[in-house]
């Protein structure tokens, strides 16, 4: 491990040294505020002629332009409620132009009235599912700048370097999980433009990362406004959006055959903003060993400013194609080697609608449908016998979620949600196929949010509770002997679901800032779960406990410095052990056993060049434990330290991006041959630095034109994140990006 350490980081110290004397190329960066209140202003549009080229500040108003050539320029800012902004810029070969540009609000004259737009009330009115302040130190932010340098294609690929992240990839029903902080039971939920979404765990990998503007990762338990809260984290996807006319193409291709096509349009008026794009990607997989697959995805977006006080938008997402499940290797069970599995055909369909409406000068709303519906045909291929069997895991889901937000005061704002979901499998779902499942869950959360001076406070608290109109999982029978008996559920209501937070931020000044934050609830079991002894596990009571520190180094970066605790008891987990089910799956049951973990996360950001070379670094310290009857034992199922750096810098065109993470070791028995098991114990994981290298260039007069070429896993390590299923080593990528 040593000498692949010192390996990693000489090719690093290289790479930027050989940089550190490079000129920069043409940039124009800059902060859009507000003129009366001098805050910054998140969501502004910008736009750059001639280029054709916009984007939208971020969360502290900053924007940037970079690989511009020489030439005479017309930047323009737009926002609802704001005024205009046009300014007229001059350009010369390496200039960096720095603006500060103030908006105005929007007077609008009605006879011998004026009406004056508020700041707070836009704001609610954007940020109805904002989670508290309190929270930032556990929020990570990946820009689609961010996405691009580091070669993602799909989702999963983009949440690679998130401090403490870890992704556990496999050959199973699901493909990948994502978790933080070594929570990997419940694994964080998904929202997409802070809608919320239930059963997006398998699409979630092959979501094209094209389509992606932003992704927010909360590495906390006390999200309540973008999902149910299972107190492990919440992945918010925000949507690609566009400022004015564009059309993007990309194609690529690498190793393993794998390929990537994309084709993006949007458009931005006055009042109509609209997006559609459609992907094509797919791999031959390992060889010998199927994943092959060929998948699809086409969305299409409209956004429509109704009028001051109303607009509304709707986007329809489907993915459609092929997997196949990659088999696995030794040590895994003989019975998960001698068998092929495929999904062929995968079908998913995703539409929602958002309304967003201003119903007083102090009460906004956000009213949210959300409809999906997946239709995938599995097959099961028995290698020893020959037999195969095919069904379709066909499942729906309607959520409606309703939220309102007052602002009590100029100091205060108060948030109310309602949110009811019905998801029914007629056949039943995965593991559980032939058992039907019809379940509605409502949900109610209240937040608010006070400041006091410099201080400012935060709390709120979810309760949900779920019908089960039917239930069959418990009522598999055949081989799987601890099933035998166990009724279905009809008809029941089951207890209800709690979970609260209260946090509070200190900012004695703009540099520094203070945040903690206590999160409590319950955690139910996985519908259908069982103990060895045929019962549902026990629900589990979980405290997150979070403090941290912000350091704003001058606009040139940020120091993050963050302590965490979580308690968990009768923490939910997998026992080890499996049932082959009468449908020839196999079935794993779970246990209770209390656990708690404890640790630290640092993450720097550095600009060393302003818009032209950034480096950045993140940890994860951790200790793990769980109880072994009355004494605390080291939790050998979590690493004790990930760790990512990394460092990009573009010159005259050119851009380049090196990134490197390294995840300590940890062991686990999932899926592993008891033969294995009895002479080793649990297989060993993790303990892998994995390096990659982006690079591109871009020509033409308004550098619309990027070549790029990329490798992943330089090392060429066979790493496994879950026994019996390696990594693929080294994957070169190349191709091209056309922007009209």
């Amino acid at each position: 491990m040593c000498k692949t350490a010192q390996k990693g980081f000489s090719v690093l110290f290289l790479i930027l040294v050989m940089i550190s004397g490079l000129q920069g190329q043409s940039v124009i960066s800059g902060v859009v505020t507000e003129k009366e209140s001098g805050h910054p202003l998140t969501d502004v549009a910008v736009t750059i002629d001639p280029g054709h080229r916009g984007t939208y500040t971020d969360s502290t108003g900053h924007f940037f332009f970079r690989d511009l050539p020489a030439g005479k320029y017309r930047l323009k800012i737009s926002r609802v409620g704001y005024l205009t902004v046009t300014k007229h810029l001059s350009l010369e070969t390496g200039d960096h132009l720095q603006l500060s540009l103030e908006a105005s609000k929007e007077v609008l004259p009605i006879g011998e009235v004026s009406v004056v737009g508020n700041r707070a009330e836009k704001r609610i009115l954007r940020d109805l599912t904002a989670e508290p302040v309190s929270l930032r130190p556990a929020i990570t932010t990946i820009s689609r700048e961010k996405i691009e340098e580091e070669g993602a294609v799909t989702l999963m690929d983009a949440l690679r370097y998130v401090p403490g992240g870890l992704t556990e990839t496999r050959g199973r029903k699901v493909k990948q999980f994502f978790s933080v902080r070594g929570q990997t039971y419940p694994y964080p939920t998904y929202s997409l433009d802070g809608i919320v979404q239930k059963e997006f765990y398998e699409t979630a990998s092959f979501v094209n990362a094209s389509m992606i503007r932003s992704v927010r990762i909360d590495r906390s338990a006390s999200s309540l406004l973008k999902s149910l809260s299972p107190l492990s984290g919440v992945i918010d996807v925000e949507s690609r959006r566009f400022t004015r006319r564009t059309t993007e193409a990309q194609v690529s291709w690498g190793t393993l055959n794998t390929f990537d096509a994309s084709l993006l349009h949007g458009n931005r008026t006055q009042k109509l903003e609209y997006s559609t794009g459609v992907d094509f990607f797919g791999t031959n997989g390992p060889a010998g060993r199927n994943g092959r697959e060929r998948i699809v995805n086409a969305n299409g977006a409209l956004r429509w400013q109704v009028n001051n006080r109303v607009n509304t938008s709707v986007r329809l997402f489907y993915m459609g194609g092929m997997r196949e499940l990659v088999q696995p290797v030794f040590p895994a069970a003989d019975k998960f080697r001698n068998q092929k599995e495929k999904y062929d055909p995968l079908s998913t369909l995703l539409v929602y609608t958002k309304t967003e409406y201003k119903a007083s000068e102090k009460i906004t709303g956000e009213l949210q449908i959300n409809y999906a519906c997946r239709n995938p045909k599995y097959t099961l291929e028995n290698l020893a016998s020959g037999a195969t069997q095919s069904y379709r895991e066909r499942d729906r889901e309607l959520t409606v979620n309703h939220l309102n937000a007052w602002t009590l005061s100029s100091a205060n704002i108060l948030r109310l949600g309602v949110l009811y979901n019905h998801w029914t499998a007629p056949n039943g779902k995965r593991y559980y196929w032939g058992h039907p499942a019809d379940v509605h869950t409502w949900s109610a959360v209240v937040t608010d949010q006070q400041r006091f001076g410099k201080w400012l406070l935060n709390g709120g608290m979810r309760i949900s509770q779920e019908f089960y109109k039917e239930w069959s999982a418990f009522s598999i029978e055949g081989s799987g002997k601890y099933f035998n008996g166990v009724e279905p559920i009809r008809n029941q209501w089951q207890p209800p679901v709690w979970q609260a937070i209260a946090g509070a931020t200190f900012a004695p000044g703009s540099a520094v800032s203070l945040h903690g934050n206590v999160a409590a609830g319950v955690v139910t079991p996985r519908k259908g779960a069982l103990t060895a002894d045929g019962t549902a596990p026990e629900n589990e009571k979980r405290t997150n406990v979070d403090l941290g520190v912000i350091r704003n180094c001058e606009g040139k970066g940020t120091l993050t410095v963050s302590l965490f605790f979580v308690s968990r008891r009768d923490a939910i987990g997998y026992s080890g052990e499996t049932v082959a089910a009468d449908s020839g799956q196999i079935v794993e049951l779970y246990e209770n056993t209390d656990r708690r973990s404890f640790g630290m996360e640092g993450t720097m950001r550095r600009e060393i060049i302003p818009a032209r070379w950034e480096v950045f670094a993140n940890i994860l310290l951790m200790k793990g434990q769980e109880k072994d009857s009355s004494a605390w034992m080291k939790d050998d199922e979590i690493p004790v330290f990930i760790g990512n750096m990394g460092s990009s810098f573009r010159i005259n065109g050119f851009d380049a991006s090196l990134f490197m993470n390294y995840t300590g070791a940890y062991r686990n028995d999932r899926f592993v041959s008891k033969s294995y098991l009895k002479e080793n114990g649990k297989a060993p994981l993790g303990d892998f630095f994995d390096l990659s290298l982006t690079a591109g260039y871009r020509v033409g007069r308004e550098r619309n034109v990027r070549f790029f070429a990329e490798v992943h896993n330089m090392l060429d390590r066979h790493y496994q994140t879950v026994p019996g299923w390696p990594d693929n080593g080294r994957i070169f990528r190349g191709g091209i990006k056309v922007k009209f």
